[in-house]
C-alpha cells in the first residue's frame, strides 16, 4: 500500500506541462511508426506475422485467454486483440497514445466486442479498478521513465488474481548492439528506449506488488537475422539470453 501511495504521489507531482510534452513526443513518434506503409519492412507488417507466435509463447507461460476480459496497453493497430477475439472469444479494450491509429480502429465496425481509446500507460484514468483478467503490454514501458507508474496503473485495473503480460527488449541480447548501430546511422525510429535485464524487470514487478512472476526469453525474428543467429548461440550457454523477454505476473 505504501508503494502504491508513493507512486500516486509521484504521479500528482508531474507537472501538466511535462505530461503534455512527453505525451506529444510519444504520440508523434508512434504516429510516424504506424504510418509506415512499406509492405515488406513497415512496422505494422512485421508485427502482424509475429503476433501468433507471441500469443503461443504467452500460453506456454500459463496464461489462458479463453473468454477473458483483456486490456492491451500500447495496442498499436489492434492485431493482438483482434486475433484473441477471433480465436479465444475475448472481450477487450485497446489503449494507445497514437491518435492516428486509434481513430482508424474506431472507424472499423467489424469488432463490436472490442473498443479502442487514446490513453497513456502511466495514467489510465478512463479504466476502472479491478476491471480486467489480463493486461498486455508489449514493448511499451521501456519508452518512458515512469516504469513504476505504468506497472502500478496496470495492477490497478487488473482483477485480484489477474495477470500482467509484458514483452520487453532484453539487455542480454545482441539486439542491443543492433539498436546502437541503427541509432548511429540514423535509422532508429522508435524514439527513446531503455534496455533492462530480466533481473531488473523482475525487481520492478516485485516493488509494484506483483507476485508469481514467470519469464521466457526468445531470440529475435528473422528480420533481425544477425542478432537472431548470435542470440540462439549464446542462449545455449546462458538460458536467460534472448532479445524478447516475456514476463507474466499476478496481482
Amino acid at each position: 500500500m505504501l508503494i502504491m501511495n508513493s507512486l500516486a504521489l509521484v504521479n500528482r507531482l508531474i507537472t501538466e506541462k511535462t505530461e503534455d510534452e512527453l505525451s506529444k513526443y510519444l504520440s508523434d513518434t508512434w504516429d510516424r511508426v504506424w504510418s509506415d506503409t512499406d509492405k515488406k519492412h513497415g512496422y505494422a507488417k512485421l508485427r502482424l506475422f509475429k503476433t501468433v507466435d507471441k500469443i503461443n509463447n504467452i500460453i506456454k507461460l500459463g496464461v489462458d485467454f479463453r473468454d477473458k476480459n483483456v486490456a492491451d496497453l500500447g495496442c498499436g493497430n489492434g492485431i493482438a486483440l483482434i486475433y484473441l477475439r477471433k480465436y479465444f472469444n475475448i472481450t477487450g479494450i485497446g489503449v494507445d497514445i497514437s491518435k492516428e491509429i486509434i481513430d482508424g480502429l474506431k472507424a472499423d465496425a467489424n469488432n463490436p466486442s472490442l473498443s479502442f481509446v487514446i490513453g497513456d500507460h502511466r495514467n489510465l484514468k478512463l479504466l476502472s479498478d479491478d476491471q480486467f483478467d489480463i493486461v498486455l503490454s508489449f514493448g511499451v514501458i521501456e519508452h518512458f521513465e515512469e516504469y513504476g507508474l505504468a506497472l502500478a496503473e496496470a495492477r490497478r485495473i487488473l482483477k485480484p488474481g489477474g495477470k500482467l503480460v509484458l514483452i520487453q527488449p532484453n539487455l542480454f541480447s545482441f539486439g542491443v548492439i543492433q539498436e546502437y548501430y541503427l541509432r548511429a546511422i540514423g535509422a532508429w525510429k522508435f524514439g527513446k528506449q531503455k534496455d533492462f535485464s530480466l533481473f531488473y524487470y523482475r525487481s520492478l514487478l516485485r516493488q509494484s506488488g506483483y507476485r508469481n512472476i514467470r519469464y521466457l526469453t526468445m531470440a529475435p525474428y528473422p528480420d533481425m537475422y544477425i542478432s537472431r543467429f548470435l542470440d540462439n548461440i549464446f542462449k545455449i550457454l546462458i538460458p536467460f539470453w534472448g532479445h524478447y523477454l516475456y514476463l507474466t505476473a499476478e496481482k
